[in-house]
């Protein structure tokens, strides 16, 4: 299998619309993912009585079976690590469990992320964490909690890593190492489209040029501590081609959102190809798994940001933390996609 060579032609005015939490989880047993296509479950009322729990989705199409390389890795004895942030995590999928056992924490890591369904639920180690950076793939930070006894120091996902021999990672990181916040809010809230605002442009543009060689150090730190293939995922494309105005977000800003995300991925395979590292590979495939089902679409698989969607995230820090995200039927299709770029190409 050989990486992608297509490098970034450019670096635009960027920064991606994601939000997360901010920190790995903490060691002791490791997290469990599923392999089963219910619906998800619904957050914790107790830790967030006004959470957006997802809807039970219709039925969808079963994930197709792994084939070749990938099913030899994802049957009763393989074991997937999931590494990053909210988009490895599965935010916005619903049914989060928290890092620390007994403790409500804002990881939002979801049992329903992206490629875990292809594993046996006590096989899947879940470690991403909602607003990680790439810093914390192997740096301790504090966990942020909801008890008011304050905050747990908790280790690094790399070092969790090591009670775990998978079979296969997947990793997501990069977005929140740009200022996701602030443009989160220029885009939705401020009186003056995000599109006609040139500094923030130019923040993410410097903010993007400083990306690259973090990437390629997070990526060489993780294919280094493991044998298994290490697949970087890149964030799928929110915004379909735009149709006029959809609700707070103009046809401009819809088209700016959209440069933001294929900016930022151009730069996430770009230091995919940079990197000495044999076993990571750059899954294009999972760039366009919500086509058609886009934030401003009509059966949208993402956390919409329409009047209701900012009115629920405005009393609810879950429902917050789920705007511009994938729904449970979103991160389904990423596994579709995962599954079908594994079938495309050769065992590494």
């Amino acid at each position: 299998m050989k990486k992608s060579i297509r490098r970034a032609a450019g670096i635009a005015c960027t920064a991606v619309l994601l939000s997360g939490c901010s920190t790995p989880p903490a060691a002791g047993p490791l997290p469990n993912g599923t392999a089963t296509a219910s619906p998800p479950a619904a957050p914790d009322a107790a830790s967030d009585p006004a959470s957006s729990s997802p809807t039970p989705p219709s039925p969808q199409p079963e994930p197709p079976l792994p084939s070749g390389w990938l099913a030899q890795i994802t049957g009763d004895a393989g074991r997937l690590a999931i590494l990053g942030d909210s988009f490895a995590a599965g935010e916005g999928a619903g049914d989060y469990q928290p890092a620390v056992p007994g403790r409500g924490d804002s990881c939002h890591r979801s049992v329903y992320p992206a490629g875990a369904e292809l594993f046996a639920p006590e096989n899947t180690a879940n470690l991403a964490c909602s607003r990680a950076t790439t810093g914390h793939l192997a740096a301790q930070q504090l966990l942020e909690t909801t008890n008011e006894t304050g905050a747990d120091t908790v280790p690094a996902q790399l070092e969790q890593l090591q009670d775990f021999d998978p079979t296969l990672v997947v990793l997501s990181v990069g977005g929140n190492n740009l200022d996701f916040a602030g443009i989160l809010q220029a885009c939705l809230l401020e009186a003056t489209p995000c599109s006609d605002n040139p500094g923030l442009g130019a923040h993410a543009e410097a903010e993007l040029a400083s990306l690259l060689p973090d990437l390629v150090d997070g990526y060489d730190q993780v294919a280094a501590a493991v044998s298994a293939p290490v697949l970087v995922l890149p964030y799928p494309q929110l915004f379909d081609a735009p149709d006029g105005d959809c609700g707070r977000l103009t046809t401009e800003e819809q088209r700016f959102g959209r440069n933001l995300i294929t900016d930022l991925n151009a730069v996430i395979r770009s230091a995919v190809d940079s990197s000495s590292a044999p076993n990571v590979y750059y899954v294009d495939a999972v760039e366009n798994a919500l086509a058609g089902h886009g934030v401003c679409s009509q059966e949208p698989f993402v956390h919409a940001a329409d009047v209701s969607g900012l009115l629920q995230a405005a009393d609810s820090p879950t429902a917050n933390q789920e705007l511009l995200h994938p729904t449970y039927e979103g991160y389904r299709a990423m596994t579709r996609e995962l599954v079908r770029w594994a079938a495309a190409h050769p065992a590494p």
